[in-house]
């Protein structure tokens, strides 16, 4: 017994490079669920991340802090949103608002991405490798990277940042919408008392459309999400 254990584990160790999860880049924001727990130099930020695609992994949105360094990791914040594990069909079309606390300073979105080894460059598409018949496969995932025009919003100490919603379409963008009132009121029961922060800052053409709907998406090997 213990002779086969020892195989499996060497067979393990020995798979090729792309089983092994890589570190996910940038820093996931920290949840919040009262006031009172915001540190100091911190502010809270509520926001909701969507998906119109269903997700089989997670997928990432990353904001960079204002004056910081794509590259560096905490510079980076990382929002994400998955599939719920008992749903059935797509669930991530609904909101699911949360509250974070990130340091004071001002944050755009800079990337969007599922499975990616580092945060996507303006139109970049990650690419992962899976296994396929014969031999590995590369793919892309949704992904993209974002310019200086993108959504912004400012996080102040001691405040509330309503971020609002950022969801994936099918169109393998991010687009944003306010978040709906009646989704708002556990958070203005917890952090009702905080100031408000400035409302984000949102050009026409980052502003969703056309609804969110649960929609399919192909990647190069012809699947569909």
């Amino acid at each position: 017994m213990r002779s086969a254990l020892f195989a499996f584990l060497i067979a393990w160790f020995a798979l090729p490079a792309w089983t092994t999860a890589l570190a996910d880049p940038g820093t996931p924001a920290e949840r919040v669920t009262r006031a009172s727990a915001i540190d100091d130099g911190y502010g809270a930020v509520t926001i909701s991340i969507r998906s119109e695609l269903y997700l089989d992994d997670p997928i990432h949105v990353y904001f960079l802090r204002d004056g910081g360094d794509v590259a560096n990791d905490t510079d980076v914040v990382r929002f994400n949103r998955r599939q719920g594990f008992f749903s059935f069909g797509n669930d991530t079309v609904k909101y699911k608002v949360q509250t974070y606390q990130l340091r004071a300073g001002t944050y755009r979105l800079v990337a969007h991405g599922m499975n990616c080894a580092k945060v996507p460059a303006i139109n970049e598409r990650c690419l992962v490798e899976e296994p396929g018949i014969y031999g590995s496969l590369e793919l892309s995932r949704p992904s993209r990277g974002y310019d200086e025009d993108a959504p912004s919003f400012e996080v102040r100490a001691g405040a509330l940042t309503n971020a609002g919603d950022f969801a994936l379409t099918a169109r393998n963008t991010i687009e944003w919408s306010e978040i709906p009132e009646v989704e708002l009121r556990r958070t203005r029961s917890r952090f009702g008392r905080l100031p408000a922060a400035p409302v984000p800052v949102v050009p026409e053409d980052y502003r969703l459309k056309y609804g969110l709907n649960a929609r399919s998406y192909d990647d190069d090997a012809g699947r569909r999400y």
